[in-house]
Parts: C-alpha cells; sequence; structure tokens
C-alpha cells in the first residue's frame, strides 16, 4: 500500500537507481526505427539554470515519448567547452587570486581550464540524472574531446581545400574586455542614452569648413575623409576641398556620397573607414585609406597624438574637454542611440579592421535555404521560419578565429624559415626588405602571434626579410605559391622547401560555435563512417531556445549539408526564455534568478517539469511563477491520492481486472470515451512537438472529470456488495488509471512510475518499467460524442446547484430541495437522477408544477432551471446584510484599481505586465460585484 502522502525524495532516488541498473536509456543501432536527438550542450561555465530545466524537460518529454511507441530513442549527452564564456569564469577565478594569465601561461592555464571542465561536466550531468533526464550515459561526449577533435580539424581541412575558409582583412567585432572578435550574432545591441557632438573641421588654410555630427569625437583621429550627400545644398560648395581634423595637421578630403541622410545630424559624415562598418564601405567605394585609432587593448594609438596611451573611455571625457576649450565644439545635444555589446560581458564593442579567419557562410547557406523551401526542414513554430530564413538570404561571412587560449586551437602552422610567413599572420602595413621591416613587425605583433615561445629575434635572424601585399586574402588557392603553411592537427614534419622544422601554430582558436555545428555529426563518430552515424544520422529532433537559432541551428544545417548532403534534422522545436513572473530576463544583478535544484527540493522533480511543460506553449516565453510549481505539486498529490484510493478499493491480492463486455452504466461509458480521446490528443500533441497542450489536457481530465466526477460517482458503487456492478467499475478504475500514468509519464516519469508499479497488477500488465511496456492499447470504438455531450449537461447542472449553494453559504453537507424545469429536465429527472442528487447534494429533485417556489433562489444551466426553495435553509436577513458587506468592499475596491489604473495608463514608463495586472485586478473585481447584486436580487 502507498505511503498516506507522497515524499518525492525517495521515491526519485528510488527510480533513479532502478532506471540506472537497468540502462533503461541505452541505445544501439537496430531494426527499430530510430527517433534521435542530441542535447544542446551546456557550457561548462557551472551549474545549469531554469532555462536548462526547461530545454531538457522538454527532451526528455519527446525521447519517452517516441521510446514508448516502440521506437530507438537516443537521446546523446555531453558539454560544451563554452570558448570565451567558460574562459571569462577562469579569469574572474585568476583575478580574485590576483593572477593575470598570461603571466600564468597559455600550457598552465590550460591545465587549470581542464581541470574545472571536469568538475563542472560532474557537476552538469549529475543535475541532469536528477532531472530524470533519460539520457544514453554511455554516450556522453565533449567538444573538447578527442573524437571532437578529429571532427573540427576534418572540417577544417576540408573546407579549407574547399576554399570556404580563407584568412583576410576585414572590420569585425572586437570585445576589448575578453580580447577578441566576435561574429555578428555574438553581438547585442542596447539603446543608450548619450549625446551628438557637433564638431568643427576647419578649411585647410583657414576659413570655415565642415562640421561633422558623432556620437564619438575620439575616432575622429581615425577620419581619412569628410561626406557630403551630393542633394545638400548647404555643403556642396565644400565638395573637393580638404578640411583639417583637430588637434592634428592632419588634412582629410571632402568628397560626395548618396549614403549620407542629410536629416541627420549636420549633414556632414566624418569617414573612418577602420572603426565603423558603413564607413568601411564608404571607404572601399571612394578607395580610402583605412587608419586604426583604436588598439585591440581599447587604448588610442599613435594616430591620436598626444591622447595616444589612454584608455577610449578617459579619452572620451579629454578629447570633449579640449574640443570645447579650443572652441571646435559648436554644440552638444542629448541623443539616445543602439550600442553594440558583447553578449558575455556586456562591453561595448568595438568595430576594429583585423585579420581573422573566416568561414564562407554565403556558399554554404545555399543548401539549407534550399531545404527549408522545399519543407525538407522544418521548424515548430513555423513564425520562427521567416526570421530564418531572412538571415540565409541575408548572411556575411564568419569570422571564426578567436583570441583567447581555450578552444581548438587554429590547425595552421607556418614555417618561419621559409619566405612570406608573416604576410599570413596579417600585419597591417606594407613591409620592404631590411631592418626596419623586422622593427614593424615587432612593434605590430608584440605580445600576440609568438606567445608559443619563439622570440622576436629569433624570428628576425630566421627571417630578416619580408615581402608581401598588404591586405591580401589567403585560402587554399593563393596559398599554392606559399609553401610555408600547413593545415595539420599536429606539428608537420621538416619542411620540404627549406629542410628546417621551425613551425609555429596559429594562435587563435576557433569559435566554440564551429565545433559545436558538427555536434550531430561528431557525436556519431564523423568523420569515421561508422554504424551508429549510419543508424542515427540525420538526427530526428531538435530542441532549442529561439535565442541560438542563427548562431547553431542553422549551422548544424549548414554543416550537416556540407559533409553529408542532408540536414543535421529533419525537424527544429524552438521554445521561448524562461523570465520572472514579471516578463523580465533573469539575471544574477536583478536577484531574480531561479535555481531548478532549490525547486526540485522544495516541490519535487515532477512538479517542476509539470509546471515548466504546462507553459511551454511553442516558441513563447515563460512567465516564471513558484505558484505554478506549487500547483503541480497539488496536481501530483492528486494523482497519488487517487491512486491510494483506487488501491484500497481492490483486493490485497492482486486480481485482474478486465474491461471485457460488462455492462456499463452511463458515467462509465462517458468516462472511457473521454479517456480514449484525452490520451490520443495528448499522444498526438507530443507528436506535433506541443507538450503544454498534452499536460493541459492530461490535467483537466484526470483532476477535473476522473477524480471531481468519476470517482465521486464510483464511490457508492465500490461500498455496495461483490457482483457486476462493483467489478465493472474497479475495471474502469484501474484500466484509466494505468493507462492515465502512461500517458502522463513523459511528463512526470517519478510519480508515474511508482504508481504504475502498484497498479499495473491488477491491469493485467507486468512490464518491470513504463518505458518498456510503452502506452496503452486504444479503442476507438469506446469513443461516443453523444454520451459525453449528455454528460457535459448533467455536470453543467450539478455545478449551477453547487455555485449557488456557495453564494448563499449554504452549509457543504445540508441536503436540499430543488424543482428542475427546461429541456433537459426531463432526462435529470429520469435517468440521471441519483447522479443530481449525489453529486448536487439534494434531499429531492421534482418537475416544475405550476409557479415558481415561494422564497426561492435561482440557478440557470444549459437546457434546465433549478428553483431551490430556501425557506429554513438560510436567515435571508443576514444574507442580505453580509452580501451588502460584499457588495460594499467589492465596489470600494474597483474604485481603488480604477484609480492604479489610470496612474499606470497615464505613466509612460509604466510595464506592460503592472498595467495588466492592475486591469486584471479591476476587471475581477468587478465580476465578483456582479455576482453579489444577481445573489441579492435573488433574496430581495
Amino acid at each position: 500500500m502507498l505511503e498516506k502522502a507522497y515524499d518525492p525524495k525517495p521515491v526519485e532516488e528510488k527510480r533513479l537507481a532502478s532506471w540506472d541498473a537497468a540502462q533503461l536509456s541505452r541505445s544501439v543501432p537496430g531494426a527499430k526505427p530510430p527517433f534521435t536527438i542530441v542535447i544542446p550542450p551546456p557550457n561548462v561555465t557551472g551549474a545549469l539554470h531554469i532555462g536548462h530545466a526547461l530545454n531538457n524537460s522538454l527532451q526528455d518529454a519527446f525521447i519517452r515519448h517516441h521510446r514508448m511507441k516502440g521506437e530507438e530513442a537516443c537521446w546523446v549527452p555531453g558539454c560544451d567547452h563554452g570558448g570565451i564564456a567558460t574562459q571569462n569564469v577562469m579569469e574572474k577565478q585568476l583575478k580574485a587570486e590576483k593572477i593575470d594569465r598570461h603571466a600564468l601561461g597559455r600550457d598552465a592555464f590550460l591545465e587549470r581550464m581542464q581541470v574545472w571542465t571536469r568538475d563542472c561536466k560532474k557537476t552538469i550531468l549529475g543535475q541532469l540524472h536528477r532531472l530524470g533526464a533519460s539520457l544514453d550515459w554511455k554516450r556522453e561526449a565533449f567538444t573538447m574531446d578527442e573524437e571532437r577533435g578529429k571532427a573540427v580539424f576534418h572540417a577544417f581541412k576540408t573546407l579549407w581545400e574547399r576554399g570556404l575558409i580563407y584568412r583576410g582583412e576585414r572590420l569585425v567585432n572586437w570585445c576589448v574586455r575578453c580580447g577578441t572578435a566576435l561574429s555578428d550574432i555574438e553581438v547585442e545591441r542596447e539603446e543608450r542614452k548619450g549625446a551628438l557632438y557637433h564638431i568643427h573641421y576647419p578649411l585647410e588654410g583657414g576659413g570655415e569648413g565642415a562640421v561633422v555630427a558623432t556620437t564619438r569625437p575620439i575616432t575622429m583621429f581615425g577620419d581619412t575623409a569628410v561626406a557630403i550627400n551630393p542633394k545638400d545644398k548647404r555643403w556642396t560648395h565644400l565638395i573637393g576641398k580638404r578640411v583639417l581634423i583637430p588637434f592634428t595637421n592632419r588634412s582629410i578630403p571632402i568628397i560626395e556620397d548618396t549614403y549620407v541622410d542629410f536629416e541627420f545630424g549636420t549633414g556632414c559624415l566624418k569617414v573612418t573607414p577602420a572603426h565603423d562598418q558603413n564607413d568601411w564601405e564608404i571607404g572601399q567605394r571612394h578607395k580610402l585609406p583605412a587608419i586604426k585609432v583604436l588598439g585591440r587593448d581599447g587604448k588610442l594609438t599613435d594616430w591620436a597624438g598626444q591622447y595616444a596611451g589612454l584608455s577610449r573611455e578617459k579619452a572620451h571625457d579629454q578629447v570633449i574637454a579640449d574640443l570645447e576649450s579650443e572652441k571646435y565644439l559648436r554644440k552638444k545635444e542629448d541623443h539616445k542611440s543602439a550600442v553594440q555589446i558583447c553578449y558575455r560581458c556586456s562591453s561595448i564593442i568595438e568595430p576594429l579592421l583585423s585579420f581573422q579567419w573566416f568561414v564562407n557562410q554565403i556558399e554554404l547557406a545555399k543548401a539549407p535555404l534550399k531545404a527549408l523551401d522545399s519543407g525538407e526542414f522544418k521548424i515548430y513554430p513555423t513564425s520562427w521560419v521567416k526570421p530564418y530564413r531572412d538571415w540565409l538570404v541575408n548572411i556575411k561571412d564568419w569570422c571564426v578565429s578567436r583570441q583567447i587560449w581555450w578552444g581548438h586551437r587554429i590547425p595552421v602552422w607556418y614555417c618561419l624559415t621559409c619566405t612570406n610567413p608573416i604576410a599570413y599572420l596579417g600585419t597591417e602595413v606594407q613591409l620592404k626588405s631590411g631592418k626596419d621591416a623586422g622593427m614593424q613587425v615587432k612593434q605590430y605583433l608584440a605580445g600576440s602571434i609568438l606567445e608559443g615561445g619563439i622570440s622576436f629575434d629569433e624570428l628576425l635572424a630566421l627571417n630578416p626579410f619580408f615581402e608581401f601585399e598588404a591586405g591580401k586574402d589567403v585560402d587554399a588557392k593563393s596559398i599554392a605559391s606559399f609553401p610555408g603553411l600547413k593545415v595539420s592537427q599536429t606539428k608537420p614534419d621538416t619542411c620540404k622547401t627549406c629542410g628546417k622544422n621551425h613551425w609555429y601554430q596559429d594562435s587563435d582558436v576557433l569559435d566554440t560555435w564551429f565545433s559545436s555545428a558538427l555536434w550531430p555529426l561528431a557525436v556519431f563518430g564523423w568523420p569515421e563512417k561508422t554504424k551508429d552515424l549510419a543508424y542515427y544520422y540525420p538526427t530526428s529532433t531538435l530542441v532549442t531556445g529561439y535565442e541560438i537559432l542563427y548562431l547553431w541551428v542553422a549551422r548544424m544545417q549548414m554543416m550537416g549539408h556540407a559533409f553529408m548532403d542532408k540536414p543535421a534534422f529533419p525537424d527544429a522545436v524552438i521554445h521561448g526564455i524562461v523570465r520572472d513572473k514579471s516578463g523580465k530576463k533573469m539575471s544574477k544583478s536583478l536577484g531574480n534568478v531561479i535555481d531548478p535544484l532549490v525547486m526540485m527540493e522544495k516541490h519535487g522533480t515532477d512538479a517542476l517539469r509539470f509546471a515548466l511543460m504546462a507553459q511551454a506553449h511553442p516558441g513563447k516565453d515563460i512567465a516564471f511563477d513558484e505558484q505554478t510549481v506549487v500547483g503541480a505539486r497539488n496536481f501530483v498529490n492528486k494523482l497519488w491520492n487517487s491512486t491510494r484510493f483506487v488501491l484500497m478499493n481492490l483486493p490485497e491480492t492482486p486480481a485482474v481486472y478486465s474491461l471485457g463486455s460488462k455492462n456499463l452504466e452511463f458515467a462509465d461509458r462517458w468516462i472511457l470515451s473521454r479517456y480514449q480521446r484525452v490520451v490520443s490528443h495528448a499522444q498526438a500533441s507530443l507528436d506535433a512537438y506541443d507538450p503544454a497542450a498534452a499536460a493541459q489536457e492530461l490535467y483537466v481530465f484526470l483532476w477535473d472529470e476522473f477524480c471531481a466526477w468519476y470517482i465521486e460517482l464510483a464511490k457508492g458503487r465500490l461500498t455496495g456488495a461483490e457482483g457486476e456492478s462493483k467489478d465493472a467499475v474497479r475495471a474502469i478504475l484501474v484500466h484509466i488509471l494505468a493507462g492515465s500514468l502512461k500517458a502522463l509519464h513523459p511528463i512526470m516519469p517519478f510519480v508515474t512510475e511508482e504508481l504504475y508499479a502498484e497498479i499495473k497488477a491488477y491491469a493485467g500488465e507486468s512490464a518491470e518499467f513504463i518505458l518498456r511496456g510503452g502506452y496503452p492499447v486504444l479503442d476507438g470504438s469506446r469513443v461516443n460524442p453523444e454520451v459525453e455531450k449528455e454528460m457535459s449537461l448533467v455536470m453543467g447542472a450539478v455545478t449551477s446547484i453547487r455555485s449557488l449553494r456557495s453564494q448563499l453559504n449554504v452549509p457543504p453537507g445540508l441536503k436540499i430541495k430543488a424543482v428542475a424545469e427546461g429541456p433537459f429536465a426531463a432526462a435529470l429527472l429520469g435517468k440521471h437522477r441519483a447522479y443530481a442528487l449525489l453529486l448536487a447534494q439534494l434531499e429531492s429533485l421534482e418537475p416544475m408544477n405550476g409557479g415558481r417556489p415561494a422564497q426561492s433562489a435561482t440557478a440557470v444551466a444549459d437546457g434546465v432551471t433549478f428553483h431551490i426553495p430556501l425557506a429554513g435553509v438560510i436567515d435571508f436577513a443576514k444574507e442580505r446584510e453580509r452580501l451588502a458587506k460584499d457588495l460594499a468592499k467589492a465596489e470600494g475596491d474597483i474604485e481603488k484599481c480604477a484609480a492604479k489604473l489610470k496612474n499606470l495608463s497615464a505613466a509612460a514608463s509604466a510595464p506592460a505586465e503592472k498595467v495588466a495586472e492592475a486591469k486584471e485586478q479591476h476587471d475581477a473585481a468587478a465580476a465578483r460585484r456582479d455576482r453579489l447584486k444577481e445573489t441579492i436580487a435573488v433574496l430581495s
């Protein structure tokens, strides 16, 4: 017998141990059709958050669902090394210890990262296990383990050989804090308050020149032109002339370009090709030089003259002060602008001209785009199809090099004794042979490429002469004339050209999303042609949040098509993010982060899973409130108590209760019809990747129909004498309970497994686990819409009487009389009379003869009107007095809510969720007032 109250912890521990011992989630290639999901590997940055709990609960539900359908379900676990994010975590730890990573050295730093990674992976995978994730634990993978390293190298080498990877000088997004380049989709935009500065650039030789408007005066030292729209008559007289940049003796030309918006600012645009993408494009059109005025460290370069060496923040303040004192600043106005920030550390991004490695996404995107348009690849919900397609259509090349240490080091080696190695390491100046070239290289490369241990003196001794064309892209074709570069996973042998073995590996690492893009391939042994790869690839479904639709989903599809000529998966299920209850994004700084482990400890894992999945409407964000977990916990308790009640009414020694051809009552036929329909719909909802619909339908059926109505109706038969009626109700209770537990299992695995173990013998089932027993066999012939419709009328009638009793404070146990009229009254007075008397707590139910009974209240339902005589049931005077007080309070609440709503609506800055909450409170108070007025009218 079940314990009186459900305690989640011992049940969860017992079930996890039994599932592990049985290797219930192990998958091997076989004859059954596969259903495969690869986990979105969490970064090894710490513990999992509530978003991970949602994502993995959804995946687990789909895996369990398909396993119960008889498919070979395989869910691959693993973690991602996390690149910048994980390195940031380690750097914070080092900072707390007052250690600089550069002082520590690359090798020692990576050793510490490996130790952190091992501990972090153990924590993360342990949390997933606690969540009930039925992952195939023997398939655990890591994006930086040896097998995945082979896949990364093979992908890089293949793309290189196809001409789809190259090194070039481009304007990139540079994070000064992280010290690395970022791709466009790793940059977030945030509106910030600032200023627009109107600065005078005097004419060369003297006189009034151009007045430019800029939000960043410090970049003026990198200006190489001022652009004017040829249609702007205010400034066209200056076209062709030259102006001086303040605080310098450098003059720049005034050019015309239709890009300039003459309605913004002054109409004069300062052009800084090395620090703005639009300016870069103008510079390309007009063949303007690009001057770097900001370095990788965020400090101004020598081009800034007296401001060189200042940080961008200090330089900004100083330049503004000097512009004002020297009368160059003509105007300053408040201005809001969209600032680009790093998606990891929120530092302001600097557009920076830099040599980086790029992947030709324009070419790689063609096959995924075709797959989307043909229906070979589908996105759920479809609202994400257009954004995904637009991104593919407007795609740009992907900057894949990162100037950090933690990651897959770029597998490119340079021979330091052959001609021109520095050309391919990316210097910005046109070098000529001789000593000066060596000094320029030394100045430019200080602290960057030579972290491998080769000194500048050694470099210069090995190769004293450098000649190359600045800005030349390096790809597989252009490198044919340069034997000193090798793409290799390990250090190459002696260079055939020079006979030396002085190889230096590129110090950059690959973007973490490069290895992540190979995840569905690499976890099954690619590039080897393994049995697993042949059976499980392409995978079946990818479940992830919309925030990485472009970062990850699109790139997995690119790699899938590039290397296997197939999509990585035919379906992508996109869910929203979990926010706090007011709709704000969770963050440590706001103090609104929800720890899923805390929720699991307080309320049980099933309660958390159900609360999340019941709100996981496709593509929609979740406003998380702990009360939803409390409600889900109550549902778990309801399941436990109802199963315990059924077991208490079954013989202690299990006997098999089969439905067979028993003579069924009306309520029996109704609940069996509802059961068939609900379980079928729940399975269809999971097939359609809509667990919220499945959870909602099962919840309503089990709580509002099975427990609230059928079990109440069954109680009388269960307490009666042994016989066919009692056996029939037992069989129905057992049949529906066992089947419903199975249907609910993908969403709430622990409690359903525990309860199923107690009830299965009575249902004639012997499977050790629900997953091995599979879904219940449904019988469509038992679906009866007419019975369902008629029972809904009975329930509506009973509910109307219950509501009236509640309004009038009629004691719950007091039986009352009722008379009925209307088209459905005959059925209630006839075949459903017993149901109405029992469920509505009626002493008698009679037909309406003559007029309405004196001192009676009326309850109206679909097809029937009840009149309830109240004489002797309530004290009319006291009840009217009570209701009058409640009415006065309700009207007072309405006034307060109306005033609050008015104030919020008038405030432009009022959060939308607060306005909606106030309106909801106002409407609820108004509804309460209306109900009270109706009740008072009944008693008048």
